[in-house]
């Protein structure tokens, strides 16, 4: 659950002085408690000490790089990762993701952009679901009050990110979702993703629900459109 303060607790690391105290200042202002270590080693020691809400996430860091920190992260932790990197390098960004980040930001950004992808990945993860919020279909089941997702009985490890895209995948069997609706169904209106990411969390998903159900991959890709998913 997120803290009784209004925007949780956040943990930045980033080696980067200006940027950080840019960047705690904002979520300060936005209502959000702010952690901050300055390298990699530091940052995993931080987050087991203070367990944050979510962690930013810098790439480049002395000690231990941000990708490496994110894998050590995900061996251990669901918490929401976003990554900050300092090159519109699309390598960059699909390592991210494919290692399990939430969500990336390109620096330079803008700190309203971030504070809002920020509370998307928390409102992902904490929002309180609507009455009806299992979905299944074939192999998969999904719900929604518990965070719990399986693929043939076995339990997903999913990112917020990956889970809620799906449940929406699941929760219209059959449907042809372009990458345009899927974004708005994961990230809401008004956050701009591109669509290599929506296709990065796709090929995580198919991996995660082969290895659980005895090479299962009911999601297909249509041509020209997007994604379903075949019960």
């Amino acid at each position: 659950m997120l803290r009784t303060v209004v925007g949780g607790r956040i943990l930045v690391v980033d080696d980067d002085d200006a940027l950080v105290d840019l960047v705690q200042m904002a979520f300060a202002d936005a209502g959000f408690e702010v952690d901050v270590a300055r390298d990699g080693r530091a940052g995993l020691e931080a987050h087991a000490r203070t367990n944050p809400d979510l962690v930013l996430l810098d790439v480049m860091m002395p000690e231990v790089d941000g990708f490496e920190v994110c894998r050590r992260l995900r061996a251990t932790s669901r918490t929401p990762v976003v990554m900050l990197t300092s090159r519109d390098d699309e390598v960059d960004k699909i390592v991210g993701l494919e290692i399990g980040a939430d969500d990336y930001v390109t620096k330079p950004f803008s700190v309203r952009e971030l504070v809002a992808r920020v509370r998307a990945v928390l409102r992902r993860v904490h929002e309180a679901p609507a009455s009806s919020e299992v979905a299944e279909a074939g192999v998969v089941r999904v719900d929604r009050s518990t965070r719990h997702a399986h693929a043939g009985g076995q339990v997903l490890s999913l990112t917020a990110t990956e889970f809620e895209l799906l449940f929406a995948l699941v929760a219209a069997p059959g449907r042809a979702f372009s990458r345009d609706d899927l974004i708005d169904a994961v990230y809401g209106v008004d956050i701009v993703v591109a669509h290599r990411t929506i296709d990065t969390f796709v090929k995580r998903l198919r991996k995660k629900i082969r290895d659980a159900a005895d090479g299962a991959d009911p999601i297909e890709t249509v041509r020209s459109v997007g994604y379903r998913f075949r019960p």
